[in-house]
């Protein structure tokens, strides 16, 4: 059975954090009533996750390159990387246990599915809404680790410069 999450952004005008929500959220006034699974810090290169609200970080993830065209990932001690693929022309990552994952675009930029090695569909992301707080809905679509989780989170953010580098 598939499992959702939402990010939505902070609502301060100038805030640089977004929390992720269990389920899909239809707007952002349905997220006032919850507490946040998950908040992903960012700044200019660097994103961090953080568990709940104002939790202890699990995740940084730092943005390289000219383009942010690649990633480093440090999960607890453990680092990855990813990064664009230009000939596959996917966003690609490493996990912690060597396996190699590829977001691909669908028909909109918006829209992405992350397949593993074997080109099995891990999850799914949605990164567009009319609510101006909503930015996104990742699916799991099968069961996944918690370190594949944050990378896979984390890794969305990758997606927001696929535009720059597919053209």
């Amino acid at each position: 059975m598939p499992i959702s999450f939402t990010y939505v952004k902070e609502s301060l005008i100038f805030s640089k954090r977004t929390f992720i929500y269990p389920g899909m959220l239809e707007s952002g006034v349905q997220a006032n009533d919850l507490e946040p699974v998950w908040t992903m810090q960012i700044s200019e290169r660097e994103s961090t996750l953080c568990q709940g609200r104002n939790g202890p970080a699990i995740m940084t993830a730092r943005m390289e390159g000219h383009r942010k065209d690649l990633a480093q990932f440090n999960y607890q001690g453990k680092m990855s990387s990813g990064g664009f693929d230009g000939t596959k022309l996917t966003w690609a990552f490493i996990d912690f246990e060597g396996r190699r994952y590829d977001w691909m675009a669908g028909i909109m930029q918006n829209c992405w599915k992350l397949e593993d090695d074997k080109g099995q569909t891990v999850a799914n992301y949605i990164g567009m809404s009319r609510d101006f707080r909503l930015k996104g809905t990742v699916t799991f679509h099968t069961k996944v680790t918690e370190s594949l989780i944050a990378l896979i989170i984390l890794s969305t953010r990758m997606l927001k410069y696929a535009d720059v580098n597919l053209h």
